[in-house]
């Protein structure tokens, strides 16, 4: 698993490309504004960025709370979920036509 830890996320640049995988669903975004960081209420670190779906388009605005990642968003180097078609792994993106 290539899991993005909460504190890779500062190392993010713009045209990376990273995957949002949950439930059975793989979102591949390439990174379009840097994450910055603000210090929550509570004394947490709050990553903000923003990226696009390569396959659609569509903007994503990204949040990530250190400590607090295992509520999401799960990021991930590479997609998660494949199913086997004709005995070879599909990773199937959302937006894809």
């Amino acid at each position: 698993m290539t899991t993005i830890r909460d504190e890779e996320i500062q190392h993010l640049s713009v045209g990376d490309v990273i995957y949002e995988c949950e439930m059975f669903m793989n979102v591949e975004a390439r990174v379009t504004e840097v994450p910055t960081c603000v210090v929550g209420q509570d004394g947490r670190k709050q990553w903000r960025w923003k990226a696009e779906n390569t396959q659609n388009g569509s903007l994503i605005d990204y949040l990530l709370t250190e400590g607090l990642s295992h509520y999401g968003p799960r990021l991930y180097r590479n997609p998660q979920y494949a199913k086997i078609v004709e005995g070879k792994p599909v990773f199937k993106l959302v937006g894809a036509p």
